[in-house]
């Protein structure tokens, strides 16, 4: 029976301990990738293959990095904020590549997939990008998780999907909304040298034409206080001061939906601005160079 009549479409990474190996022998129906570039030829194999496609996941299997949380296989590491990750994704968006397949869903197989922001934060980019639900797990995985078709339905309580994110952040809609009357004045501030802060989430830094054009999609005067929203950042921007090498910091949350900053120091509640245009503000941010 061919990958594409199966119920999952399974790309497991070669790399592989000793729990890994043991997944390769129970799986059956799998390819085993080294990386992004093995991931592209798989699925672009498939796309000119005749075979009846019959709807099913793309489980991308792989060990999970340290820290981070994020998925990998092979010498690939699926970050949302890389931009080589994100310009491959959208690739197969573009081209309705997974769709085509019979693809509804992309499952991210590895130890504790959820555990991180940067790993959650990717699981909803990827979702955004493609249009399609996104999985992550909240565990440890092994090869008693796997039968001989792939990831077992026994486990499927271990997976989080990028919906079920998207609500843990945004809560109830019952969180508390106090206006706060300041207008986003970006130079009152606190201003940071970046080596001395760590950031929770990938930071960006924006020179000042970029900060210029993501400052135009805030609205600027509509900032309230949300004691009750400990919402996950996607990103953090770097926007540059009036004082060399320094920046002022900014926080993109919800998909992009508020800008949140902290004018009274980080250790205060943050003051969340909406953004007009989300697509457009997740776009700029895409563009905008990683910090080192």
């Amino acid at each position: 029976m061919s990958l594409l009549a199966q119920p999952r479409l399974t790309l497991i990474t070669r790399h592989a301990d000793t729990e890994m190996s043991r997944i390769h022998d129970v799986v059956e129906h799998k390819v085993l990738v080294d990386g992004r570039a093995d991931v592209e030829e798989v699925l672009s194999r498939l796309m000119l293959s005749k075979e009846p496609r019959t709807p099913k996941t793309l489980d991308l299997i792989g060990h999970s990095t340290p820290g981070t949380s994020l998925l990998q296989l092979g010498d690939w590491v699926i970050d949302a904020s890389s931009s080589t990750v994100t310009s491959f994704f959208r690739g197969l968006a573009d081209h309705d590549v997974l769709p085509r397949l019979g693809v509804h869903a992309v499952r991210l197989l590895g130890c504790k997939t959820t555990e991180t922001a940067q790993a959650r934060a990717t699981i909803c980019r990827l979702s955004d990008i493609l249009g399609l639900e996104v999985y992550g797990t909240t565990g440890l995985l092994y090869s008693a998780h796997y039968n001989a078709n792939g990831f077992s339905g026994d486990w499927k309580f271990l997976l989080v999907g990028s919906s079920d994110i998207r609500r843990a952040v945004a809560g109830d809609n019952d969180v508390r909304a106090d206006i706060d009357p300041r207008w986003l004045d970006v130079d009152a501030l606190p201003a940071v040298a970046l080596h001395e802060t760590r950031p929770s989430c990938p930071r960006r830094i924006a020179n000042d034409r970029a900060a210029r054009n993501i400052l135009r999609l805030i609205r600027r005067d509509e900032g309230a206080q949300m004691p009750g929203l400990l919402a996950m950042p996607a990103f953090e921007i770097a926007l540059p001061s009036a004082k060399a090498g320094f920046y002022h910091l900014a926080q993109i949350i919800l998909d992009g939906h508020f800008l949140r900053v902290y004018p009274d120091a980080s250790s205060r509640t943050g003051i969340l601005y909406p953004v007009a245009q989300p697509q457009t503000l997740r776009s700029l941010v895409d563009a905008l160079p990683a910090a080192s």
